[in-house]
C-alpha cells in the first residue's frame, strides 16, 4: 500500500524508493552561534518537524511486500543527540581553512548507526549537534530509501521553520508532501514481460568488475585525498553565454544551463587526471581515439510527471540518465598547454581575456548540448515506465541486479558521475534567533574515490563548490590539470 497522506503508522514505499541505496543522504551544516538556546531551539523545531512528518521516528524495514517504514517508534533523544567538542574544534579555525573535510572526521560528529555497517532496521533520521569554541556543527543524516537531495532540503525547511517560528505555515507545508499514491502505477499498468526500460538496466560484466576489483595493490584511505574547489559564478556565466551564442548560430532554439557548463569541465577535468598520458593531450586526442566516455547524473522529476508532484515532495523522485560522447571530444574541451598567465590563482582572477582562450567553444557546446539532450529526454512517459517496470519486477536477481539509469561505462571507455545539489536552499534558511543561518555545507574527508558532488549553491556570490576525492596522485593532476588552473580555486585539501 502507497503512504496515507498523514503516515503515521507503517506504510510501503514506492518501488523506486525500494531501489535506492541502504545509506544515508548526510550533511555537515556549520553556524556561527554561540547562543546557548541553540540546542533546545534545534530539539524543539524537530519535536515541531516529528509533528509534520512523523516517520522521522521511524524505521527502515524490508519485508516480502518491498521497503517499509515502521510507524513512528522513536523519540526525539533517540534520533537527536548533542555533545560539546568546544575544548578541541575551534570554529574561527574551521572557517580560516575553508572548514576542510578532514577537520570533521572527529569522533562523534556523525550520528551514531549511520555510517556501515548500518543495523538490520535503521532509523529514517538522525542528526548530531556538536558545540564547538564560537560555534556549532549540525550533522543531519535521512536515509536514501525515503528521500533524495530535494525532499531532504525540504526536510530541513520544516526543521528550520520550527526553530525560527515554531510552526511550518510560512513555509506552507502541506501533508501532500508525504504521499508515495503517484510513484505507484496505476493497477494493470505494468506489463511482467515488458522489457527493461532505457532508464534501468541490469549490472554489466564492466561494472561487476569495477566493483569487485577493490583497491590497488599497497593503496589505503590515507592514500586519497578529499578536495573542494570554487567556480566562481561570472566564468561560469560566461561560458554559458559563449556557448549559447555559438549553438544559436548552429542550432537556433536549443541551449545549455550553466549546470551543463560545469558538468562538461569536471567530466574533462576528472577523466583526464585518471590518465597515465594526462599532460599529453596532443597525443592520445586524436581521430585514432575511438572510445567512448559516459557521464552519469541523477535527474529528479517531480515537475516531470503529469499531474507534478508538489515542489516540497520528500520522498525520493529521481532517476539517473547518462550522456555519451568520444573520449576525445572531452578531452579536446580545454588543452593542457600552459597559459601565458602563471599559476593557479593568476590564471583564475585574470579575468574574461584568459577564458576565452582557455577552451574550444564548439567542443563543449558539444558536450554539454549532450548533457543538455539526456535531461530533456526525461518526461513522464520514461519516468512512468521505470516506476512500471520496478512494480512488476519487485525481487531483484542478486546475480544481475537492476541498477538505475543506463549503463555507466562502456567496455574500454570512460566515465564518471557529477551529482549535483546547487539547487539546494540551505544557504537561504533562517534557524532562528538561537541558531542564525548556515556558513558552510560540507562533507566529512573521504578515504575513498568520490566522484564530484557540485554543493549548495553560496548565497555570497553565487558561485559553486564542488567536492571530490582521489588518490593523490590524480588528485594532483587534477589540481595541475587546465580546467582547474583556469577557472577554479582550490579552497581546501584533506
Amino acid at each position: 500500500m502507497a503512504a496515507p497522506a498523514s503516515p503515521s503508522h507503517s506504510f510501503r514505499l514506492s518501488p523506486l524508493e525500494g531501489l535506492m541505496p541502504r545509506a544515508y543522504v548526510r550533511q555537515i551544516l556549520c553556524f556561527p552561534t554561540t547562543d546557548s538556546q541553540a540546542i533546545s531551539a534545534l530539539s524543539r523545531g524537530l519535536s515541531g518537524l516529528a509533528r509534520d512528518v512523523p516517520y522521522v521516528l521511524s524505521r527502515v524495514v524490508n519485508d516480502t511486500s518491498g521497503v517499509v517504514i515502521s510507524g513512528p517508534c522513536h523519540t526525539i533523544g533517540d534520533i537527536f543527540s548533542w555533545h560539546d567538542l568546544s575544548a578541541s574544534i575551534n570554529y574561527a579555525t574551521l572557517e580560516a581553512g575553508s572548514f576542510a573535510p578532514g577537520a570533521f572526521q572527529t569522533h562523534g560528529i556523525i550520528p551514531p548507526d549511520t555510517l556501515p555497517p548500518h543495523p538490520a532496521s535503521p532509523a529514517v533520521f538522525r542528526a548530531r549537534a556538536s558545540l564547538v569554541d564560537g560555534g556549532l556543527i549540525l550533522c543531519v543524516a535521512v536515509h536514501h530509501a525515503v528521500t533524495d537531495i530535494t525532499g531532504y532540503d525540504a526536510l530541513l525547511k520544516i526543521w528550520a521553520a520550527h526553530c525560527r517560528d515554531g510552526s511550518s505555515l510560512d513555509i506552507a507545508f502541506d501533508p501532500s508532501w508525504m504521499n508515495r499514491d503517484p510513484l505507484f502505477p496505476e493497477a494493470g499498468s505494468s506489463p511482467t514481460f515488458a522489457p527493461i526500460p532505457d532508464l534501468l538496466h541490469t549490472v554489466t560484466p564492466e561494472e561487476s568488475a569495477r566493483r569487485t576489483g577493490g583497491p590497488r595493490v599497497g593503496e589505503t584511505a590515507q592514500n586519497y585525498q578529499t578536495a573542494i574547489f570554487h567556480f566562481p559564478q561570472q566564468h561560469l556565466r560566461a561560458l554559458k553565454d559563449a556557448v549559447n551564442e555559438y549553438i544559436a548560430s548552429q542550432e537556433p532554439g536549443s541551449w545549455v544551463s550553466t549546470s551543463d557548463i560545469l558538468s562538461s569541465l569536471l567530466w574533462k577535468a576528472t577523466i583526464e587526471a585518471q590518465e597515465d598520458s594526462f599532460l599529453n593531450t596532443s597525443e592520445t586526442a586524436t581521430d585514432e581515439d575511438t572510445r567512448m566516455s559516459t557521464l552519469s547524473f541523477p535527474v529528479q522529476f517531480r515537475s516531470v510527471l503529469r499531474p507534478p508532484l508538489p515542489r516540497g515532495f520528500l520522498g525520493a523522485a529521481f532517476v539517473m540518465t547518462n550522456a555519451r560522447v568520444p573520449h576525445k571530444d572531452v578531452r579536446l574541451i580545454s588543452s593542457n598547454s600552459k597559459s601565458t598567465v602563471q599559476g593557479q590563482e593568476s590564471e583564475v582572477e585574470a579575468g574574461m581575456g584568459v577564458l576565452a582562450n582557455a577552451v574550444d567553444i564548439s567542443v563543449l557546446a558539444k558536450v554539454a548540448l549532450a548533457i543538455r539532450r539526456s535531461i530533456q529526454r526525461i518526461n513522464d512517459a520514461a519516468v512512468r515506465g521505470v516506476l512500471a517496470y520496478l512494480e512488476a519486477h519487485p525481487g531483484t536477481n542478486p546475480e544481475a541486479p537492476i541498477i538505475l539509469g543506463p549503463p555507466r561505462h562502456d567496455a574500454g571507455g570512460s566515465g564518471i558521475s557529477v551529482v549535483s545539489w546547487a539547487d539546494q536552499y540551505v544557504y537561504g534558511l533562517n534557524w532562528g534567533d538561537a541558531v542564525g543561518r548556515c556558513d558552510a555545507v560540507r562533507l566529512p574527508k573521504m578515504g575513498y574515490k568520490r566522484d564530484p558532488i557540485v554543493l549548495p549553491r553560496m548565497s555570497s556570490d553565487g558561485g559553486l563548490e564542488v567536492i571530490m576525492s582521489y588518490e593523490a596522485g590524480v588528485m594532483q593532476r587534477l589540481i595541475e590539470g587546465p580546467v582547474m588552473r583556469r577557472f577554479a580555486v582550490l579552497r581546501c585539501l584533506s
